[in-house]
């Protein structure tokens, strides 16, 4: 229960709280959750994060609502009876109740709960188990109730299938198990251990002793060899456990005797420490030493996220299509921050999303939202379909840690398409304002927002003229995603800048924009190319060049290429693409193409009964063959932090600083070709293995190689002397012997031809 909250009245946010606390308790590496109350009737989100965690649930029955020390158990009985029916009925079936608490520690101070006889009690449990067998007599859950001390351990009770032990406060653990042996005549389950980390002596937190007591009883029931388990304490602290008078709650569950602060003795006994957000029942949750504690016990991995420093950060949360700040039940949201996962994460499902992404959740005024993506700057969730109107606050949850809240307000419906959103039908080509629709075209509209609206509720509109709604609603493969087919109304004027608009029952969705074309003009081609220039190497390995293809005027289809110009010796050669794509050109130069300085490779688009057109792409062609300029330069550290290679005076490769090509950079260049090949980086200052990768490499290489060798930044300290033997023997190189920590040091030379060039 949050902060301020009794247990009698569940608050409002409570499947906000499940959302939070049931990913965690997984984390942490339980298998089992109890609840002490009453399950509310609407828990949809309880069972769904059961199953998304694989937590199974110990269900309690309190009795504490019959309690009247005047009247007699036995009077109550059928009531009772009935009651458990009513509430065991409502789960029958449900894979994940192991099965039921029926009671807790009703026999302790019996007299104060019941007039007559324990023995009406155990009548009770055998009833109880009674109602369940008939309910479900295939898959009968288990029926237990909880004690606190062992006399009220009393044997085999008929009906009933383990005991449930609570001890909490049992000084001499050890004996006690012992006594239980003896008593018990069923399995046992120890249904609470662990104490509370207040020092009730000073009034203070004692973590420790808190980890020392969970030590003590863990070894003890470990020991014990024949114990079911044992379920901690609590979760998380009971707050509701302040104050002496239950009374002093108000109707909505908020305490009346003063700030949550002033409070007086809670219960400290979770595994995570609880305390205030920014939204009053959204508390943070932080690990105890006790956690840290039993995951060393059992060599548990604690995951990243539990320790991560400072709470996740909320800056806004957007329609997901749009970017405005109105969205709808149902709708596709966007939530932008700081720190609200550790690592990106992803629905492994389209048609259903969790409640949680790992241990990050999402809260949307006081109910979880499906969360489909994240990463730490980002989450995109669904607005839960039951959430009220008007202005929401929203807070993310990252391992239990709140963030600050964001607003968002939500209406009935808030139509927006998604960018590239408008698609002509039966195709995959997008309808935009570059390549626009034309009158009586059939396009497949993807929005979100439209809520759960049919044909008959959706309206459209092009360029202000109506269009026809073929069809309208859910996409039944993607969460929150609608789907609107429509036709183009004949009479809808061109224009450049034309706005489709969908409206839902009167309320008009943001503009998404488009052009109109004339049903008179020509078809279109569009080629873009936004890289830079192409250098190659006569004879050398092929360049790529990635175009942008596109329609014009409503053309969607296939794309052809050629080339109507090009430097002597360059050639390309491309598969057909099809518009609203990219086509990726592979680019090469014969062996004989002489040197171009940024030359024109010009492309041409074309497709039947399409006006084609043009894309031109620079490229420069180096030779390698004949007299060829070629420069190596250095840096070490003490001057630039600088290697770089020129040929024919355009830079092959440059590195500055002390990151990637830190070390020795080699390009080698084949004897017979002239062909120049990739830069090799040997990292000698930081690498290990360096130095013997170098020894191989120059060793490999055909006599007669020619090497362009430079240092960046520095080359020396993992720099072997069999390394430096290395281009001594076969480089000729002289300095290479004396080079130091830090300095720069080139080399131009071929491989066994003597002294370097």
């Amino acid at each position: 229960m949050p902060i301020g909250y009794a247990p009698s009245k569940v608050p409002s946010s409570i499947s906000c709280l499940w959302a939070r606390d049931l990913p965690l308790i997984a984390a942490a590496g339980a298998n089992t959750i109890r609840t002490l109350t009453l399950l509310p009737e609407e828990s949809t989100a309880f069972f769904s994060l059961l199953e998304s965690n694989n937590l199974y649930w110990l269900a309690d029955f309190p009795l504490d609502g019959y309690y009247d020390p005047s009247v007699s158990l036995s009077s109550l009985r059928e009531k009772i009876l009935n009651d458990f029916r009513a509430y065991a009925s409502r789960y029958q079936g449900q894979p994940r109740l192991i099965g039921y608490v029926f009671g807790d520690e009703v026999t302790r101070n019996y007299s104060t709960h019941f007039s007559g006889s324990v023995s009406d009690f155990d009548d009770l449990l055998t009833g109880a188990a009674a109602v369940l067998s008939e309910i479900d007599p295939d898959s009968k859950p288990l029926l237990t109730t909880a004690v606190r001390s062992t006399s009220e351990i009393r044997g085999a009770v008929q009906g009933l299938d383990f005991w449930n032990w609570n001890a909490a406060d049992s000084g001499t653990f050890t004996a006690s198990v012992e006594d239980v042996k003896l008593r018990a005549g069923l399995p046992v389950l120890v249904s609470a251990f662990g104490i509370d980390a207040l020092d009730a002596t000073d009034g203070l937190e004692d973590e420790d002793a808190q980890a020392t007591n969970a030590l003590y009883f863990i070894a003890a029931m470990e020991n014990a060899g024949d114990l079911l388990g044992g379920v901690y304490n609590s979760f998380s602290d009971e707050w509701w456990r302040a104050g002496e008078d239950p009374s002093a709650h108000s109707t909505d569950g908020v305490s009346e005797a003063g700030s949550p602060d002033q409070l007086r003795n809670p219960a400290w006994s979770g595994i995570f420490r609880t305390s205030r957000s920014e939204i009053a029942g959204l508390d943070s949750l932080q690990p105890r030493l006790v956690f840290q504690t039993l995951a060393n016990l059992w060599e548990g991995r604690i995951p990243a996220e539990f320790t991560a420093e400072g709470d996740p950060q909320l800056n806004s949360v957007t329609h997901a299509a749009t970017g405005e700040s109105t969205a709808a039940p149902g709708a596709l949201v966007l939530a932008t921050g700081t720190a609200m996962i550790d690592t990106s994460a992803a629905s492994e499902s389209s048609t259903s999303w969790p409640l949680h992404l790992g241990t990050t959740s999402v809260c949307a005024g006081s109910v979880p939202a499906p969360l489909g993506l994240a990463s730490p700057e980002s989450l995109t969730a669904q607005v839960p379909w039951d959430i009220d109107l008007g202005e929401q606050s929203v807070v993310t949850f990252r391992a239990g840690r709140a963030s600050n809240p964001a607003s968002i307000s939500l209406a009935q419906y808030a139509p927006g398409v998604f960018p590239d959103g408008v698609i002509r039908a039966g195709t995959t080509c997008s309808a935009s304002v570059a390549n626009g629709v034309r009158p009586q075209e059939i396009l497949e509209v993807y929005a979100t927002g439209l809520g759960q609206s049919t044909t008959e509720d959706v309206t459209a509109s092009i360029n202000g003229t109506p269009a026809e709604v073929l069809y309208a609603g859910l996409l039944p493969y993607f969460v929150g995603m609608n789907q609107v087919n429509l036709r183009v109304g004949e009479a809808t004027p061109a224009s450049s800048s034309a706005g489709l608009v969908l409206n839902v029952d009167g309320t008009a969705g943001t503009p998404y924009s488009l052009s109109v074309a004339s049903s008179t003009v020509a078809y279109g081609t569009s080629l873009a190319y936004g890289g830079g220039e192409i250098v190659l190497q006569a004879g050398a390995a092929s360049e790529s060049a990635t175009l942008g293809v596109e329609g014009v005027n409503g053309y969607c289809g296939p794309v052809l290429f050629s080339s109507p110009s090009a430097p002597e010796g360059v050639s390309f050669q491309a598969s057909t693409a099809y518009t609203g794509e990219s086509a990726v050109l592979t680019v090469s130069a014969k062996a004989t193409a002489p040197s171009v300085e940024s030359g024109s490779l010009v492309i041409s688009g074309r497709a039947s009964g399409v006006s084609s057109s043009r894309v031109t792409i620079p490229v420069t062609v180096l030779p390698s063959q004949g007299e060829i300029p070629v420069r190596v330069i250095s840096g070490g550290y003490k001057s630039v932090s600088l290697a770089r290679v020129d040929w024919n005076g355009r830079t092959l490769y440059s590195t500055i600083g002390g990151g990637p090509g830190r070390g020795i950079n080699i390009i080698s260049v084949n004897p017979s070709t002239g062909v120049f090949s990739s830069v090799q980086n040997f990292d000698t200052w930081e690498d290990e293995t360096a130095s013997t990768n170098i020894i191989r490499y120059l060793a490999g290489l055909p006599d007669g190689t020619l090497i362009l060798a430079a240092i960046a930044d520095e080359g020396t300290y993992l720099l072997s002397q069999d390394a430096r033997n290395a281009f001594a023997i076969l480089f000729g190189s002289t300095a290479i012997e004396s080079l130091g920590y830090q300095e720069s040091w080139a080399l131009i030379s071929r491989k066994n031809a003597g002294k370097p060039i």
